[in-house]
C-alpha cells in the first residue's frame, strides 16, 4: 500500500513557523498561500521561505524587492544598499496624443486611441493631421484651452489628427524641494539626505514677493563625519537672499539656509551621488 506523508502545516492566512516549530532542514506549509519554509542555519537558525508566491522576496540576501505595487508610470529603483521600491522617475518632456477620426468634428479632445487624456500648454504643442504638420494661431487650428484643440476646417472619417506635446524634461524628478520659509531663522533645513549620498550638485532658486530673485549652484559632499560645500554661479535680481552652511545630523548630510527675508520661497533641483 502506498503511505502517505504529511509535512508540517496550518491553514491560517499569513501563519509562518518559528525556528522552534521546525528542525533544521524540515519542511512546512501553509495550505491558505500555498507557501512552504523550511529551517535554516548559517551561524544563527531562521526560518527561510520557499515557494513561487512568496509574502516577500529577497535574492541572494542583498536585494529585497517591495511586496505591494507602486503607482502607474512608477519603476523599482534601489536606494544602493539592496532595497527595492517603486518610485518616480523622470520623464522624456514628450506626450504624443493620437485621435483616429470616425466623423466630421473640428474638436480634438478628450481621451485618444489609448485612452490618455489630451493635456497640453498652450504654445508648447504641435498638431499633425495625416502626417502634415498644422500651423496654429487660427490659420489651421487654434490652442483653444490645454484640453481641447479646434481645427480651422473639419477632420473627416479616416483621418489621423496627432497633438504632440511638449513639457520640460525633469531628469532629476524625485529630487525636487519647495520650501516656503517664514522666518530669518538662521540654519532652517533647506534638504536633508543619508550620508551614503556622499556628492549632491543642487541648482538653488529663491523667490520673494518684493525683494526679487536669487540662483546658485552648489556642491555638497561629505566624508562620513563633516559636510563641505562650495557655493558658485550666483546671480539675484536685487540682492543676495540667503546665505548657506552645511553640517551631519542623526545620519543625515544637511544643506541649511538662512534668509535674508522673511516670506522666502526656496526651490532645489538636485543629482546625487552615492
Amino acid at each position: 500500500m502506498a503511505t502517505e506523508i504529511k509535512f508540517k502545516r496550518s491553514s491560517t492566512q499569513n501563519d509562518v513557523p518559528a525556528t522552534s516549530d521546525l528542525a533544521l532542514g524540515e519542511i512546512a506549509i501553509n495550505t491558505y498561500h500555498g507557501r512552504m519554509y523550511t529551517e535554516k542555519n548559517d551561524g544563527s537558525a531562521a526560518i527561510s521561505e520557499i515557494g513561487s508566491n512568496p509574502a516577500s522576496l529577497t535574492i541572494n540576501d542583498a536585494i529585497t524587492f517591495p511586496t505591494s505595487d507602486g503607482s502607474n508610470g512608477q519603476a523599482l529603483t534601489t536606494n544602493g544598499s539592496g532595497t527595492l521600491s517603486f518610485s518616480t522617475v523622470g520623464g522624456t518632456g514628450l506626450s504624443v496624443f493620437k485621435y483616429s477620426i470616425t466623423g466630421n468634428t473640428t474638436s480634438i479632445t478628450g481621451n485618444d486611441d489609448d485612452s490618455n487624456s489630451l493635456s497640453y500648454v498652450a504654445g508648447n504643442e504641435s498638431v499633425y493631421l495625416n502626417g502634415v504638420k498644422l500651423i496654429d494661431g487660427g490659420t489651421d487650428y487654434t490652442a483653444t484651452n490645454s484640453t481641447t484643440i479646434t481645427l480651422a476646417a473639419n477632420a473627416i472619417s479616416g483621418d489621423v489628427v496627432e497633438v504632440v506635446a511638449y513639457t520640460s524634461a525633469d531628469l532629476v524628478q524625485g529630487y525636487f524641494t519647495a520650501s516656503s520659509l517664514t522666518a530669518t531663522t538662521a540654519d532652517q533645513v533647506l534638504s536633508a539626505n543619508a550620508i551614503a549620498n556622499k556628492a549632491i550638485k543642487y541648482v538653488i532658486n529663491a523667490t520673494h514677493a518684493s525683494a526679487g530673485t536669487h540662483a546658485a549652484e552648489v556642491l555638497l559632499i561629505n566624508d562620513g563625519s563633516n559636510a563641505h560645500f562650495v557655493q558658485y554661479g550666483d546671480i539675484y535680481s536685487n540682492a543676495s537672499l540667503f546665505t548657506l552652511s552645511s553640517d551631519i545630523s542623526g545620519g543625515n548630510m544637511r544643506l541649511l539656509v538662512t534668509p535674508a527675508n522673511t516670506n522666502t520661497t526656496i526651490d532645489t533641483f538636485q543629482i546625487r551621488h552615492s
